[in-house]
């Protein structure tokens, strides 16, 4: 197994702790509605994908670095490019299905809670990188290690 799917999997499991510790803050009771009198929870969303993106951070320094030994050649890039524009497309879907299935719930009621537009705004990090990693462990899987 390459340095590169050794990193890509790292960043996969990192990203999956930071959903699955956004699902639980978001499904707590009464979340939604008081979104805006519970500073605390925006702060702690904010801080999660603040450690997702430290994270790449810290292993694009090392990627960079020689004394790891890793080095990307045109096949990286070229999988790295498809992955991209596989999550780019996944992110398109996840933002109109959320969008369309919040406008059929609450279009009765008249008013969105802004809950969900805070919730919409992290999801969408979380589902770009989760969908970027996967589709890039996909295809390393089917080009060969």
């Amino acid at each position: 197994m390459s340095k590169a799917v050794k990193v890509l999997i790292a960043q996969m499991i990192i990203w999956s702790m930071v959903a699955i510790v956004m699902l639980v803050v978001v499904s707590m009771p009464g979340t939604i509605k008081n979104w805006g009198d519970n500073a605390l929870k925006t702060v702690l969303l904010g801080a999660l994908v603040f450690l997702g993106y430290g994270s790449d951070f810290a292993f694009q320094l090392s990627s960079r670095s020689k004394r790891w030994g890793y080095q990307k050649d045109e096949r990286d890039r070229h999988i790295n490019t498809k992955a991209v524009n596989f999550s780019m497309i996944a992110l398109l879907l996840y933002i109109f299905i959320f969008s369309i299935t919040l406008y059929t719930v609450y279009e009765s009621a008249g008013a969105l809670p802004v809950g969900w537009m805070w919730i919409l705004a992290y999801s969408s990090i979380v589902e770009a990188n989760l969908s970027v990693r996967l589709a890039s462990l996909l295809y390393y899987k089917k080009y060969g290690y």
